[in-house]
């Protein structure tokens, strides 16, 4: 309590700690077979929180996020106890918006929330010829109260910019955490390849969704290490900051992800193309011509990866060699049986698909055995389609596609749109590396998709959100402090 003294918000940093030891309790609980009954006082806790500091709700539920465990059993499966405090939050959120007539129409008429919403009405629509209404409609609840309170009151709250980094802190703490639990496991197996895809359980379900977290956060974490000492004067923030790239470092080579070192990867390439100024003109032409070549040389191309035959292995210069491995390696010639599926799936039915979420029901009557592999499945227990924009093809036909293509354009054109045109550097250089972290999703979205899940949805909407405000907000700040300086100008001048 004397330490406490010291920092303003104890409420939070007191209701943070507790977390932390119900979580360990409640972990142990479950072990020893007492189920959901374990996380109660968790859940109160949050209750308290979310009526109490209704607006610095997500801060906490992003705190829990990589520490929320996946429950399931014959009649409920839940993610605990993110899931119930998002939809409490959501519930409130849309109490104060319609009955408090605090509804902030702006925000809609964004661009980006624009096509949020159309994607929202299109999987409505597309429910209704689902071909299990029930999955379908589970699941646009399911992203009704990721959405709403991750994404529309976050922009609230992100009005002042500087709170942003309390979202990042909150969720790449736990997040190092995680990575220190499983990498001492890891270590514990003498770095044993075998282990690498689960070492991370019960946090994330495998090593693709941990890896994603992972390259999410690596951006912004690293512009807040960086960062200039006007956003945060207290030292413990960039000693925090500095544990937590440390871990997400050591992470990112451990995680054995290779759509996550691609998605980095792919980060430092757009980085280096903003700063050095290179032309839009002549990436478009080297884009088109790029995709010239690769059309006219395909057939080889394609000979040549069938020839590849180095599986996934614990060498990472082998492990690398494996992502272009089409002929033998059981994770990408699964992804590819699933890929083909889901394209059979969206021919079939173009226009409204089969409906949101049930892929993994469907696609098992669309696999040819020629396609087929080791891990192969009628029953769909191994996951969904394997890609954010091949999903959505088969689920909610191309219209579906087209719309999540244009939030994730968007999101980029209005995020270094901010980055070009705000004065002030610290507000440009964030908006860049929010940018960065969202296309490493974007980029890893083309292998894997986990939108439907908290540990990547929470932080994904939130960092979207983030890139909305301070495009909504700091034009504005600007322009009044214009006003400002000239109103002073003109007093100057008639003294």
């Amino acid at each position: 309590m004397q330490l406490l003294k010291k920092y303003k918000n104890k409420e939070l940093i007191l209701i943070g700690i507790s977390c932390l030891v119900f979580i360990l309790l409640g972990f142990q609980a479950v072990e020893y077979g007492l189920d959901l009954f374990a996380f109660i006082p968790l859940l109160v806790l949050g209750l308290i929180l979310i009526f109490s500091k209704f607006y610095y709700s997500v801060f906490f539920i992003g705190f829990l996020t990589p520490l929320s465990i996946f429950f399931r059993n014959e009649t409920v499966s839940v993610t605990v106890p993110t899931e119930p405090m998002l939809v409490l939050v959501m519930l409130v959120f849309l109490w104060e918006c319609f009955f408090n007539k605090k509804f902030y129409i702006k925000h809609l008429e964004h661009p980006i929330s624009f096509w949020i919403i159309m994607s929202i009405v299109w999987i409505a629509f597309t429910t209704i010829f689902s071909w299990d209404v029930i999955v379908s409609l589970k699941h646009l609840i399911a992203r009704l109260f990721f959405v709403i309170p991750c994404y529309f009151l976050m922009i609230i709250v992100f009005k002042d910019y500087k709170k942003m980094l309390w979202f990042v802190l909150a969720y790449g703490f736990t997040l190092s955490i995680v990575i220190l639990i499983s990498s001492i496991k890891y270590a514990a197996t003498g770095f044993d390849h075998d282990f690498a895809d689960y070492i991370m359980q019960p946090f994330y379900c495998d090593h693709t969704a941990y890896g994603a977290a992972i390259g999410l956060f690596t951006p912004i974490s690293l512009y807040y290490l960086f960062a200039k000492k006007s956003l945060y004067n207290q030292k413990w923030i960039r000693g925090l900051f500095i544990w937590i790239c440390i871990w997400l470092l050591i992470g990112l080579v451990l995680c054995y992800a290779r759509a996550t070192w691609l998605s980095v990867f792919a980060a430092l390439g757009v980085f280096t193309i903003v700063k050095l100024k290179i032309s839009p003109k002549l990436i478009g032409w080297s884009t088109f011509l790029f995709a010239v070549v690769i059309a006219f040389s395909w057939n080889g191309i394609v000979q040549k990866l069938e020839r590849n035959d180095q599986d996934s292995s614990g060498n990472i210069s082998e492990h690398i060699q494996s992502m272009s491995n089409i002929s033998t390696d059981a994770s990408n010639t699964e992804r590819l049986n699933r890929w083909s599926c889901a394209w059979r799936m969206t021919k079939d039915r173009p226009i409204v698909g089969w409906g949101f979420g049930t892929f993994q029901f469907v696609y098992g009557s669309y696999q040819k055995s020629s396609e087929r592999t080791v891990i192969s499945t009628n029953e769909g227990t191994l996951g969904n389609a394997h890609s954010e924009y091949i999903g959505p093809l088969c689920e909610t036909g191309f219209i579906g596609c087209l719309i999540i293509i244009l939030i994730f354009a968007t999101s980029v054109y209005y995020g270094l749109r901010v980055y070009h045109r705000a004065k002030d550097k610290d507000v440009a250089n964030l908006s860049l590396f929010i940018t960065l972290s969202l296309i490493t999703y974007y980029i890893h979205g083309v292998m894997n998709n986990f939108l439907d899940t908290d540990k990547l949805a929470i932080p994904f909407w939130v960092l979207t959100s983030m890139i909305v405000a301070l495009d909504l907000y700091q034009e504005k700040n600007e322009k009044q402090i214009e006003n400002k300086d000239n109103s002073q100008n003109n007093h100057i001048d008639i003294k």
